[in-house]
């Protein structure tokens, strides 16, 4: 279906979590892991999703998969501060599928890894 995108989403959006509502309207289409090439990372309140890379070991991460369209694709964007803190990307998913989510941008150096799966 045009205009349709399945996104990725593994903190504060989560349902039961404080900033669910941002995806009223969205369907939601299932829970879902990630490939085991990617990190959690504690930023404060929230987790932050990085890749890995140079030979660094990845997690699969838990996360839950909607249903939206471009309208609230574009209001979540905002939302994220897509393009400063986090960028939205492909992420590949344990099943071979891939969705969009939004990765943490800022340096990770600092940052403690937290485990495969956010709760608020």
């Amino acid at each position: 279906m045009p205009g349709t995108f399945i996104l990725f989403v593994y903190g504060t959006l989560k349902r039961g979590n404080r900033n669910h509502g941002a995806l009223r309207g969205a369907e939601f289409a299932g829970e879902a892991r990630t490939e085991p090439a990617y990190l959690l990372v504690n930023c404060g309140s929230y987790p932050g999703l990085v890749r890995t890379g140079n030979g660094q070991a990845g997690m699969a991460i838990g996360g839950e998969l909607y249903r939206v369209d471009e309208t609230l694709l574009a209001a979540l964007d905002r939302f994220e501060n897509e393009g400063k803190e986090y960028v939205r990307g492909t992420i590949r998913l344990a099943n071979g599928c891939e969705a969009q989510t939004y990765f943490y941008t800022l340096p990770v150096a600092e940052l403690k890894v937290l485990g495969d799966e956010w709760r608020e």
